[in-house]
């Protein structure tokens, strides 16, 4: 439980429906329901770990969610293993988790977002397609009987 600072609550929110930003310590064993499903709040949930990084990517991907997650470290072997086989729709190294890459489509996996993670979607996103056809015979076949005979002064 977290004692919740209610000192600056904005004006109209007097009666409810108001959390300010708080951070506050979970055990990994309890079951609760803020570190199991996504809460879009101002809320940061620390669980402690023995350190190693797949039991610490084991209690991330412990939910049915997926849209974003962060991992800083100086160890690249961790950052790596986190990109690897976190189950999430959007990874950072490094960096904090803002949960959406403004200039590219994103999604999530699991129950978030969408199910598209933006990797899968950004060629679609920043390219044109192009209908190309090639034709690998010795004359030149066109469709409704139209002809593309080219005649040259050599001829």
């Amino acid at each position: 439980r977290a004692d919740l600072d209610d000192e600056e609550i904005p004006e109209g929110h007097e009666d409810g429906h108001w959390v300010g930003p708080f951070v506050y310590e979970a055990d990994p064993e309890d079951d609760l329901r803020v570190t199991h499903e996504e809460v879009f709040g101002p809320h940061v949930a620390l669980l402690e770990y023995s350190g190693d990084i797949e039991e610490a990517v084991e209690l991330h991907n412990d939910t049915e969610y997926g849209l974003a997650g962060s991992i800083i470290s100086e160890d690249y072997r961790e950052i790596n293993y986190f990109r690897d086989n976190a189950e999430i729709g959007l990874a950072y190294g490094n960096l904090p988790c803002i949960g959406a890459e403004v200039q590219l489509p994103f999604g999530g996996v699991k129950k978030s977002g969408n199910g598209y993670p933006s990797a899968r979607e950004v060629i679609e996103a920043v390219t044109e397609r192009t209908a190309w056809t090639l034709n690998n015979s010795e004359g030149i076949q066109m469709a409704q009987g139209l002809s593309a005979d080219i005649t040259t002064d050599e001829d």
